[in-house]
């Protein structure tokens, strides 16, 4: 019986190592084609015992956001999903299009928008 409990909990954990794989790579694609459509700033937020957060902002050269994209889930399966509330917004504005009970969220949301504004004064 401990055999077979063995065997399933070391066959869970390479299912879940093929499944990081594929969200790594999901992750990575949308990152590429984010970069080429403007700048790029990422943030991202851990949740301890809740759902964590991804955030990538993509903006123009006057600094709206031209396209924006989360990731929040406790799992592998989660995916990027399209952030409409932010497109259209200056970077700066990105925190007051973001639902304030949703802390992981807004972590990873104010994370992006340091991460250009570091982009910016280097620039």
């Amino acid at each position: 019986m401990w055999i077979k409990l063995l065997w399933i909990i070391g066959l869970m954990w390479i299912l879940q190592g093929v499944l990081t794989y594929f969200q790594i790579k999901n992750f990575q694609i949308k990152l590429k084609d984010m970069k080429e459509k403007g700048r790029v700033g990422l943030g991202t937020a851990k949740g301890r015992l809740g759902a964590g957060a991804i955030v990538i902002l993509s903006v123009d050269e006057t600094g709206r956001i031209v396209e924006a994209r989360k990731m929040t889930g406790i799992s592998v399966f989660a995916r990027f999903k399209p952030f409409p509330e932010l497109k259209d917004l200056y970077y700066w504005e990105a925190t007051k299009g973001v639902d304030s009970s949703n802390k992981s969220l807004l972590k990873a949301v104010t994370r992006a928008v340091e991460s250009l504004s570091e982009k910016t004064k280097v620039d």
